[in-house]
């Protein structure tokens, strides 16, 4: 199977361009070669992050559902809760 380069043109801050031309000057290469890595150790980056995430969120439902299991749910409405007790605390204040 033969490979296919695309090409694609991509504006760069000048600090960017610079960073590059000198990265590129010090391991004899292109701009494109130093560019063409960047961009692939940043996907990779990307893909890593993703992955984390979604293996966070996976330990976070385990955890879920053992405190489910272990302790069931919370019969209560805590947002109605915590609302009732605020609006006490601010008649309280309001009284003084």
């Amino acid at each position: 199977m033969t490979e296919q380069n695309n090409s694609s043109q991509v504006v760069l801050e000048p600090e960017q361009y610079e960073t590059l031309a000198q990265l590129a000057s010090k391991q004899n290469r292109t701009i494109s070669d130093v560019a063409q890595e960047v961009v692939r150790l940043g996907l990779e980056s990307l893909e890593i992050k993703k992955q984390r995430r979604k293996e966070a969120l996976e330990r976070l439902e385990q955890m879920r559902e053992e405190i489910y299991r272990t302790h069931g749910m919370y019969p209560g409405d805590p947002v109605a809760e915590v609302r009732t007790e605020r609006e006490k605390q601010i008649d309280r204040v309001n009284l003084k």
